[in-house]
């Protein structure tokens, strides 16, 4: 083969400047010593140990199967994000495929020679050859030394990998120099890993436009939720999967936060205990912080820290204005590159603690002289109320001391509190405003009304816009502010038999001062209204005029709800696909922008939530919704609470937990009794119905009947009167499923019918599938050649529509049937499901797990030295391995062990 050309000095200074060709032509450390002994070249070039509890992650994975075949990959985070562990597992990758991976960690003593010296030492051990410092005795300077190496990369043709660990520590000659033209003169079959803290001072812009340069910075290094999960479920099986993601949540997918805070759980008595009070101020959380962060630190930069420790979010000017350090944009972009505890907002300057360092550093803070605190309290809201950021400043007053200004501050920010859908913080401050306030100020009680709409208050707050809307001498923009009030309070509630006037009655966007927020919320509460008549197309079309006027900061709430609208029609209209469609990216949006458990999160979530449970995936459909349940209830219109609690009801039915899903259902009642809502107390009723009609316990089923009949007259009252059909559609498929469990089938039939009708009417597209499934079966009762012909057609639909689980959800009989359509050749009944490997008994108990890997690595061709190699172990434990192997198979060599393995299963 062909040595690629090389560039000499002068090439070098010509594409990059003089400092590239002095490194090339005259390596600056030639004339001194190397000091590294051969036992410190071998340390560093010998990779650390994979940590035993390293979780897989397969979107990593995933990153270096699309990228592996690149010039250079750069993996930069701050501490405690993985790289190490990441960079081993694609060694793993690596040397599986058989290519020749080098490890070098390095160090801030890596001068151009040192670091030749050590890149040469781990290419020789990586290719299992003699490593006798290689540009020492070669007398060699350190470019020469690169140059030879790079022309044996090309010439012996094997896919060779370098990885430089820490690569942030090498001196700046070493990165412009001797790393820069490893890369400029990198063969086609070597590749350049770095892992490092802080983006590389490298010329890359080439090798990226030319597709030759890949980096995987920190937010793809995050745990994602379902990933934290995966681990927690492995190192805290006691805990709930709300815990889980509570504790997700409180690590902000930091890896090593994750790790820290399951060390501090994992051995105490009471680990759900544990996790309540979890803390950054004391244990081994605290210890982190002290050992690993702060020692690391300046003194300076560390009372910077403590002190800003006060704010939520920041940027330099506040922190300049509240700490006075004159270079606080430089001292937060050291924090922001150099640590793992600032997270950077999404196309804005503004940073915020990672939490467990907030609790760690407000420690700090408070052992601050009193009057210290209260002064810079006392600065932050200065700041906040000169920019009218009333709440923020109304947060800092109140630490300051200063109650009345506090109250002040707060009356002011409840407008918008509540359009940002942080009803929490503003029902906290409520409380806090003296009555006497409210009562004088028109435009304070519309907007603590606002608040009171969607909670217990929530009759209250309908009373108060009453008053505004029947005022003849209302003005049209105080009188929008009623309406929305009033229109809030009764979606809330259900009783959208109200909601026709209220829609009727708003003034036009010029009459209320061009106020783009009133026009949204009006088409979003037009939509509502639609959704519910079965207009599902009108709904989308209403949501897509208010779409028109944008999602600044006033409007982002009213989008995200217009957002919600939309999966939910599709929901409705049966499509799963195009609900997750809709509300996965959406979703994804509204926590970047605010936090997982916000209002306008855990509503799409619940949509979500109900579109990947409709498509198979419990699982996903229960992580969506942990630790997100309570903000739902409390917060969310009737419709987000019913596809919660129904969704994690029917997540529980598919893991065959049946007294789970009951007590879900059971609490969906309490939920509907405590706000009121009859229409969720139907659904809980008639779903507990349908569970307890397949286990034919017609006692029961009755009861449950009669409870949900006494519900009709209910639904006469005008606030209720729209949802009418709705509950006759619930009724009916409940009578549906009582009179399949006492197969009286004249009576199925009849209720099925009454069901399509209704379905029709409504445009309810999956309770129209669910009609199809029922016809079905009753037509199998019925001994009819319609049957199977109609389940087919059903199953195409709902192929169509994304609903996986239509048939298991619907009726037992239904998946019988579904299996007599596609029988495998020879008509014979489809087999079991493969029991999973763990089970099956001619492998249960007869190899371990390494003995398992070792045995799939020789059936590749691994020689014990590679074996060795990819599973860090030493080749003496390879062959102890081997002749256990041998004895447990009975085999007399390797290709033997393979053999009698295939034979009894234990590999393909």
């Amino acid at each position: 083969m062909d040595t690629p050309a090389l560039e000499t000095g002068e090439e070098l200074a010509r594409r990059n400047g003089p400092a590239l060709a002095l490194v090339a032509n005259a390596d600056p450390c030639r004339d001194q010593p190397l000091v590294l002994s051969e036992s410190e070249l071998a340390l560093k070039a010998t990779p650390p140990r994979m940590p035993r509890t390293a979780l897989e992650r397969g979107r990593l994975q995933r990153f270096w199967v699309d990228v592996h075949d690149r010039t250079a990959i750069a993996v930069v985070a701050p501490a405690g994000f993985g790289k190490t562990t990441l960079l081993l597992q694609w060694r793993r990758r690596w040397l599986e495929q058989g290519a020749r991976v080098a490890w070098l960690t390095a160090d801030a003593k890596d001068d151009p020679v040192r670091f030749a010296e050590g890149v040469c030492q781990a290419m020789r051990a990586a290719g299992g050859r003699p490593t006798p410092g290689v540009a020492r005795q070669a007398g060699k300077t350190g470019m020469e030394a690169l140059t030879a190496l790079l022309s044996e990369v090309a010439q012996q043709g094997v896919e060779t990998v370098l990885m430089l660990d820490d690569a942030e520590r090498l001196p700046l000659p070493t990165l412009r120099g001797a790393v820069q033209y490893l890369l400029f003169n990198a063969p086609a079959n070597l590749h350049l890993v770095f892992g490092s803290r802080v983006p590389l001072s490298l010329q890359v812009a080439e090798l990226a436009a030319k597709g030759h340069f890949a980096t995987l910075a920190t937010d793809a290094l995050r745990l994602r939720l379902e990933e934290s999960i995966e681990l927690l479920e492995k190192r805290l099986p006691q805990l709930s999967v709300d815990a889980r993601a509570h504790l997700h949540e409180t690590t902000e997918g930091w890896p090593l936060g994750l790790q820290l805070a399951i060390a501090a759980v994992e051995h105490a008595p009471d680990p759900v205990g544990a996790l309540a009070s979890l803390s950054a101020r004391h244990g081994t959380i605290q210890d982190y912080f002290v050992e690993s962060l702060l020692a690391q630190l300046s003194p300076a930069l560390t009372e910077f820290l403590t002190r800003i420790a006060i704010l939520d979010r920041m940027n330099p000017e506040l922190c300049a204005a509240v700490t006075g350090a004159d270079d606080a944009a430089g001292l937060l972009a050291q924090l922001t590159t150099e640590t793992p505890i600032m997270i950077q907002g999404e196309r804005t300057d503004w940073i915020r603690l990672h939490p467990l360092a907030r609790d760690f550093l407000l420690a700090r803070f408070e052992r601050l002289p009193m009057a210290e605190q209260a002064a810079l309290h006392t600065r932050a809201a200065s700041w906040f109320t000169e920019r009218k950021r009333f709440h923020e400043a109304a947060g800092h007053a109140l630490a300051a001391g200063d109650h009345a200004l506090a109250q002040s501050h707060a009356a002011r920010s409840l407008w918008t509190l509540g359009i940002s859908g942080k009803y929490a913080e503003a029902r906290e401050w409520l409380d806090r405003i003296p009555p006497e306030a409210l009562a004088g100020d028109l435009d304070l009680r519309l907007a603590a009304a606002w608040i009171l709409a969607l909670g217990d208050r929530n009759a209250a707050a309908l009373e108060i816009a009453r008053e505004v809307i029947d005022n003849p001498a209302t003005p049209p923009a105080t009188l929008a502010v009623a309406l929305r009030v009033a229109a809030g309070a009764a979606a809330y509630a259900d009783h959208l038999g109200l909601m026709p006037d209220f829609v009727a009655r708003w003034p036009g966007l010029h009459e209320c001062g061009g106020e783009p927020l009133h026009a949204v919320t009006h088409l979003n509460f037009r939509a509502l209204v639609a959704l519910h008549e079965g207009a599902t197309g009108d709904a989308r079309a209403l949501v897509a005029q208010a779409a028109r006027f944008g999602n600044s900061d006033s409007l982002r709430l009213s989008a995200q709800v217009g957002h919600m609208l939309v999966g939910l029609s599709h929901l409705w209209e049966g499509d799963a696909c195009q609900a997750e469609a809709v509300i996965q990216p959406a979703l994804a949006q509204a926590e970047r922008e605010g936090r997982r458990r916000g209002m306008a999160a855990s509503l799409l979530a619940s949509v979500l939530a109900a579109a990947l449970f409709g498509r198979d995936q419990p699982a996903a459909a229960q992580a969506v919704l942990a630790n997100r349940l309570d903000v739902i209830e409390r917060s969310g219109f009737p419709d987000n609470v019913l596809l919660a609690y129904r969704t994690l009801a029917n997540v529980a039915l598919s893991q065959h937990d049946e007294r789970r899903a009951l007590n879900v259902l059971g609490n969906l009642e309490a939920v509907a009794e405590r706000r009121q809502l009859p229409r969720l107390r139907a659904y809980a009723l008639a779903d507990q119905i349908r569970i307890h009609a397949l286990r034919g316990r017609n006692e029961t089923v009755a009861t449950l009947l009669a409870a949900l009949e006494q519900l009709a007259p209910t639904f006469e009252h005008e606030q209720l009167h729209p949802l009418a059909l709705e509950y006759r559609l619930i009724a009916s498929l409940a009578r549906t499923h009582a009179a399949l469990a006492k197969r009286e089938l004249d009576v199925a039939e009849s209720e099925v019918a009454a069901v399509g009708r209704l379905a029709a009417q409504l445009n309810r597209g999956r309770d129209a599938l669910t009609v199809k499934v029922l016809r079905a079966v009753i037509a199998r009762q019925r001994g009819s050649a319609d049957a199977l012909p109609l389940l087919q057609e059903v199953l195409e639909l709902a192929e169509i529509a994304g609903y996986a689980r239509l048939l298991v959800d619907t009726h037992p009989l239904a998946v019988e049937m579904a299996a007599e359509l596609h029988p495998p050749s020879g008509g014979q009944t489809p087999p079991p499901a493969p029991t999973p490997i763990r089970a099956a008994p001619p492998r249960h108990g007869l190899l371990t797990s390494k003995e398992a890997q070792i045995l799939s690595l020789i059936d590749k061709g691994m020689s014990n030295k590679e074996i060795a190699r990819i599973l860090d172990i030493s080749g003496e434990t390879v062959k102890w391995h081997l002749k256990n192997l041998f004895l447990k198979l009975s085999a007399g060599n390797r290709k033997h062990a393979v053999d009698r393995a295939r034979l009894l299963g234990l590999t393909h």
